[in-house]
């Protein structure tokens, strides 16, 4: 056995000696070194101011064999961050060695030296390095540097980072969507770019979360990618998304932080993280809780058109609760090609509100009846998300890989509410018409969703690459809602209400296959041609309240190809010019299928339509960009979205669903003609001065929708409309740093999205296609206050304030052949919040004294390192 086992290791030293020789033969001499005494040290500056450079990328490759594709690879052998005052040391280098120093940081062409180390162990000074002004194309930004850049370009995405962002912090996603370009968010949370409703993404996987349920202190990064192409998901609303990239560590040792703040209404939110990487295994915590207290004010004046009464509702809302945010997981490094990541994530939460109302009938201008509605509610959720990720590169580059994802989730919600209406004769409520009705609702679904997708990348050579990827996702949700009444004033006692009480099922099921084929042509041109096939499935049950009988209702829609094509020309080293377009579709969801009326709301009383079509989006989009000067960047979009069959809300009377109204309105859903939206939108990220850098937008588009009455005929509704955003960042002396942000919506076409229900009835209401949003604007401010002491320790203090002088009310009008209707909504401005925020850390590389090769900053081939996504797969 002996002589056995030393014959096999005499005939791999024969056998490797062999390769190294061959490769010696063809290639350049390599020299693989045992020791690691050698140190190098220098100072980075601009070229143009002589100033230096801080969190500048220092990086250290050694030339290597790779033992499975026989070639020359360039392994890091050492990395680190140049300091504030923009000198690096790097130690425990190879001797003797020949090696390149590469130093990267945005906003500057890249430095490369090729250098050799002796074996005396002295350090070898590099001088001082002088980095060029540069421009950054359409390609991915990959720079292994902290960068308070705030926007970047990608190759299909615009990047932007909020990691800083002082406005947002200790508020929601929502606050934070509110400050990145092009993106438009309401009063709900709704949000909106380029006229759709995008989908959501965390960490470049689909999510279901909503963006009121995640903590702004845990984003890194905001990914806008507005024309996807064919490797994403065909059904994301509006053909756009919204990636999400939550904050995560990778260094070697251990960090952490904990955050605690509270505003000026009382709401308080607190939270911690910490992470450690040792040898194989990265671990990752986080825990995040956040309460809410807000008020709004509401008021809708509705004109019935076809006789010459109306109501006018005012009203208030206070909104109490909190929800959790806590995920955790750890990656395996079984080695440097293969990577396992096991993730979980738990968000739950618990709204109340109260919404005391006063509606005022009237006929001819006169009042005749008066109302009084008390509404109490609370909702509730929990959701449970799982994650196993498994990562195989072929070559050490990592650009040939395999992966491999399965996840699930479980949600869990519910939702009740009580609601007292009294009708009065006269204004001081003394005089009831009729004994009060008592409603009262209680709700409860549950959600399980399960996704299985791989993805596969080869660049075949150096010119081109080929992308294909298999997905199933299978969605199954059971919901129930039972609605008790006495109109007796409490005389009767409470009686089910079978009539619109409602107990349902559905289940969806997507099979999704894509191919892509890249191509470089010239130095100049490149291409990006992608096809995405996709089947989708769709079965219901609408259950009898006593669960015994079912209605089913059922839709297969056939399979149905996406393209996408993507060119890219660069002009100069400084200038790009990108065109792009892509097929998406969206089918329409439960509510608007759902043959059940929802009488939540007596006024805005909704039903589905089970006939619906899904609509066809097709997207278009041309991109220039240009750096210029030092850090700054200039992007010109043109775009244009033409919706065939597109969902939209409508109005008709409907006398079967209230026997003692003939004329009850009832609001539904139909396939519009088409829609089209086309805009410019400029983007433009500045320094002005090195303590002062500002990104300002807008956007110039126009709307157009056509659809059709009651009585066939055409109605269309267009309008030009436009909105700016602008958000100046201030670094200022002693740790201070001040941002200011603001924006302007110009009057707009009243949108169609989805309902924000929930899984519970209600909602507001939209009413038509036809209709307007008036102009409004805002201003938001920070200050924060930055301690720093010895290495990965520092504190700091943020205050800030929302909407400074009280302008962000959202007036509109919508009308239909029934009625007209003008609201107005109004949320509590001027709330100041103060966040006081720890962190801490050791990333000193012998705290973990490792086996393997020394930490290098990167994954190391290490794949999906925190939890992140790295290439989003968004299958």
């Amino acid at each position: 056995m002996k002589f056995i086992t030393a014959a096999l290791l005499f005939a791999s030293t024969l056998a490797c000696s062999s390769v190294f020789s061959q490769q010696a033969a063809a290639g350049p001499e390599i020299i693989v070194s045992t020791q690691k005494n050698g140190t190098i040290k220098g100072l980075v500056t601009e070229q143009e101011s002589g100033d230096p450079i801080a969190s500048a990328s220092i990086q250290i490759y050694q030339d290597v064999l790779d033992t499975t594709s026989h070639k020359v690879r360039q392994l890091l052998v050492g990395s680190m961050i140049s300091k504030t005052d923009g000198t690096f040391e790097l130690a425990n280098l190879p001797t003797p060695s020949k090696l390149k120093l590469v130093v990267a940081v945005v906003g500057h062409e890249t430095y490369q030296k090729v250098f050799s180390l002796t074996t005396d162990g002295s350090v070898q000074d590099m001088g001082t390095l002088k980095l060029v002004s540069s421009t950054s194309n359409l390609k991915d930004v990959t720079v292994n540097a902290t960068s308070d850049q705030f926007f970047k370009m990608g190759v299909d995405r615009k990047i932007f980072s909020v990691a800083q962002s002082l406005v947002s912090t200790g508020q929601t996603a929502a606050e934070v969507m509110a400050q990145i370009p092009s993106v438009d968010v309401d009063m709900d949370g709704n949000v909106s770019l380029r006229g759709g409703s995008p989908q959501l993404f965390i960490d470049g996987k689909p999510t279901t979360l909503t963006l009121d349920q995640i903590p702004s202190d845990i984003i890194d990064k905001v990914e806008l990618i507005t024309n996807p192409s064919a490797k994403f998901d065909a059904s994301s609303n509006g053909g756009s998304i919204i990636n999400i990239v939550l904050k995560k560590d990778r260094k070697s040792g251990y960090n952490g932080g904990l955050t605690a703040g509270v505003d000026t209404r009382g709401a308080t939110n607190f939270g911690g993280d910490f992470a450690f990487r040792q040898g194989k295994f990265n671990f990752f915590a986080r825990g995040m809780h956040r309460g809410r207290d807000s008020k709004s004010e509401n008021s809708t004046r509705r004109n019935f058109l076809n006789n010459d009464t109306s109501i006018v509702q005012t009203g208030t809302s206070h909104n109490t609760g909190s929800f959790g945010f806590y995920n955790a997981g750890i990656d395996y490094l079984m080695n440097g090609r293969n990577t396992i990541t096991l993730e979980g994530r738990y968000v739950r939460g618990t709204f109340d509100q109260d919404q005391p109302t006063f509606v005022d009938s009237l006929a001819g201008g006169d009042a005749y009846s008066y109302s009084r509605l008390a509404s109490s509610s609370g909702f509730h959720f929990k959701d449970l998300n799982g994650e196993l990720s498994y990562k195989h590169l072929f070559n050490e580059d990592g650009d040939h890989n395999l992966t491999f994802d399965a996840r699930y989730s479980n949600s869990d919600n519910g939702n009740n509410s009580d609601l007292n209406t009294g009708i009065y004769n006269d204004p001081q409520f003394t005089d009831p018409r009729i004994p009060n009705i008592l409603r009262t609702t209680y709700g409860d679904g549950k959600r399980k969703r399960y996704t299985v997708q791989a993805d596969y990348v080869n660049p075949i050579s150096e010119d081109n690459k080929i992308e294909a990827g298999l997905r199933f996702d299978s969605q199954n949700s059971d919901n129930s809602n039972y609605q008790y009444e006495d109109s007796t004033g409490g005389l009767d006692g409470m009686k089910l209400n079978t009539r619109v009480s409602s107990l349902y099922s559905y289940d969806e099921k997507t099979y999704a296959a894509y191919g892509i084929w890249s191509s470089r042509l010239s130095e100049k041109f490149t291409y990006q041609l992608g096809l995405r096939a996709e089947r989708y499935e769709y079965s219901g049950k609408n259950y009898s309240i006593d669960g015994k009988t079912y209605t089913p209702f059922a839709v297969n829609y056939p399979l149905n190809l996406f393209p996408s094509a993507f060119l890219t020309y660069t002009i100069t080293d400084k200038q790009d010019l990108q065109a792009s377009y892509s097929r998406k579709t969206n089918r329409p969801n439960f509510w608007q299928l759902i043959p059940v009326y929802d009488y939540s709301d007596p006024y805005n009383i909704r039903v589905g339509n089970s006939s619906l079509k899904p609509e066809f989006t097709n997207l278009f989009e041309l991109n220039y960009n240009i750096r210029y000067g030092a850090n700054s960047n200039f992007l010109v979009s043109g775009y244009m979205r033409q919706t065939m069959d597109m969902i939209t809300r409508y109005q008709y009377i409907d006398s079967k669903v209230d026997p003692s109204n003939d004329s009850t309105i009832v609001n539904s859903y139909i396939n519009a003609n088409t829609s089209y939206t086309y805009g410019l939108e400029l983007t433009d990220k500045m320094t002005l001065l090195k303590i002062w850098d500002l990104t300002g937008n807008i956007n110039i588009f126009n709307s157009i929708i056509n659809t059709r009455d009651l009585d066939g005929s055409n109605i269309r509704n267009q309008q030009w409309s436009w909105f700016a955003k602008l958000n100046n960042t201030f670094k200022l002396p002693k740790g201070f740093s001040f941002q200011w942000s603001g924006d302007y919506h110009a009057k707009t076409v009243l949108p169609n999205g989805t309902d924000n229900r929930r899984g519970g009835f209600g909602g507001s209401n939209l009413g038509t296609a036809q209709g307007y949003i008036s102009p409004y604007y805002g201003f938001d401010a920070a200050i924060k206050k930055d301690w720093k002491w010895g290495e990965g320790n520092s504190l700091s203090l943020t205050a800030s304030i929302n909407d400074i002088f009280g302008t962000e009310k959202r007036d509109s009008y919508s009308k239909t052949a029934i009625t007209e209707e003008y609201s107005s909504r109004f949320r509590t401005p001027r709330i100041v919040r103060l966040t006081l925020s720890w962190r801490f850390g050791q990333i000193d590389k012998s705290l973990f004294k490792r086996k393997a090769q020394p930490d290098q900053g990167s994954d190391n081939g290490g794949g999906n390192m925190g939890g992140q996504g790295g290439d989003m797969g968004g299958m």
